[in-house]
């Protein structure tokens, strides 16, 4: 499998092409980024009010017997996060080239360009049912972040870790941010959206970079806008870190310990920090794994990883109130341990072995060669897996030891459990 990345920063598009013929299915996504901020709930609300309706399919029921006559292809509306830049639109599965008539691929994206450049409008304004009835679901999965306790712990870290930084916000924004949107301010962003948002297109199937490029550039061109580039602008960790406990109706505490290391993906010491996280937490053969849940047994589960995109890593941990401070100790004596060099070279191959053994799954995976190689493409950034492989294998413990001193504690968040059954 080929990665051929294509750059096109006069008119603000990128692609990502993978030919691959192994597949049944082909795996398309189109994205737009645009920086974090105020008006993340615009941006995933957006697609899914596009999603709704075409001038040609006005409402979803057409949209799907449209998809069903294209061989049964799937499209979701997409929001993700990375870095402080936020990116939203549509991924599509649909059956290989080679099983259809030869024209699927080009139909689809027809299909997607006409949800973003055709939506359904009314008086020139984007369908008042459709938006209220999206901003009612969207202020619903706001509302159910919280029964997630385990992914939320890890969410209310960051909010605190980053306060004072966009990485912080919300992707979904707030529900007072969606209550606020009207047809009108939804359709007004949409507008700035398609002149001046950068796009990024990925693609892994059987058909060649050409006809993939002049599929997309014959329904995309024209634009004029700029690429986005990784944010750099991270803070420092305090000198004393933060520590904040909050009760909920919870059987179990969750624990999120979140330290800052000022490694970004671009780092030539970003694949120790991935080396340094896997070892500390990210694996069953783990430090955390083996000494604080297993000899210790001080806690239900405890991990480790990292944001390549700030240089952070996050220490999450299911504990029992009484364990919360020996917990966080243990944390910090096995990161303190490293960082003295107490790193024996069997630990770190094997941290290399699981590292690498995830990269080659990624190649069995379109949705994660696409969610790897799209989130580099919305911060400006080229990915190479095949590059990133290599550079794992050649770190030596003296980089580990480096990583390791670059650590720093910023924010401790603790949700202490009550008498309730977690939800």
């Amino acid at each position: 499998m080929q990665e051929k990345l294509m750059w096109s920063p006069a008119n603000g598009i990128t692609m990502t092409h993978m030919q691959e013929k192994k597949f049944k299915t082909s795996v398309l996504s189109v994205t737009f980024s645009v920086p974090l901020g105020e008006k993340n709930a615009y941006a995933a609300l957006l697609p899914n009010v596009l999603m709704r309706g075409t001038e040609n399919y006005p409402d979803f029921s057409l949209i799907s017997k449209k998809l069903d006559s294209l061989y049964g292809s799937i499209i979701f509306s997409a929001v993700r996060q990375r870095g402080a830049n936020l990116a939203f639109g549509f991924f599509v599965n649909v059956i290989d080239e080679r099983f259809t008539d030869g024209s699927l691929t080009e139909q689809v994206i027809k299909l997607i360009s006409e949800l973003i450049k055709k939506p359904i409008m009314e008086n020139g304004l984007l369908k008042d049912e459709y938006v209220q009835s999206e901003k009612q679901n969207l202020i619903d999965r706001i509302s159910r972040l919280k029964s997630d306790t385990r992914s939320y712990v890890v969410r209310r870290m960051k909010e605190i870790m980053h306060e004072n930084e966009p990485f912080g916000l919300c992707e979904y924004g707030t529900v007072n941010d969606v209550k606020e949107i009207t047809s009108k301010s939804l359709t007004e962003y949409f507008k700035s959206v398609l002149s001046s948002a950068p796009m990024q297109f990925f693609y892994c199937g059987s058909l060649d970079k050409n006809s993939i490029e002049q599929m997309i550039l014959s329904e995309f061109s024209n634009r004029n806008c700029k690429p986005v580039g990784l944010d750099k602008n991270v803070l420092s960790a305090p000198e004393t870190p933060k520590n904040i406990t909050e009760k909920m109706p919870v059987s179990q505490g969750k624990l999120a310990m979140g330290f800052r290391s000022g490694i970004l993906l671009d780092s030539e010491y970003y694949p120790a920090f991935m080396l340094f996280s896997c070892m500390l937490g990210g694996y069953t053969g783990s430090r955390l794994f083996r000494h604080v849940r297993e000899k210790l047994s001080l806690c239900y589960y405890a991990s480790a990883g990292i944001d390549k995109y700030t240089g952070c890593l996050t220490v999450t941990s299911g504990v029992d109130t009484k364990n919360s401070e020996l917990v966080q100790k243990e944390v910090l004596l096995q990161i303190d341990d490293m960082k003295n060099g107490n790193i024996d070279q069997n630990e770190l191959n094997s941290a290399k072995t699981n590292i690498l053994d995830s990269l080659k799954s990624m190649y069995d995976s379109p949705a994660s060669l696409e969610n790897f190689f799209q989130s580099g493409a919305m911060n400006g950034v080229c990915l190479s897996l095949k590059e990133l492989y290599e550079s794992i294998s050649n770190v030596s413990i003296d980089d580990i030891i480096f990583v390791a001193n670059k650590i720093k504690l910023d924010t401790v968040y603790f949700i202490q459990g009550g008498d309730k059954n977690e939800a």
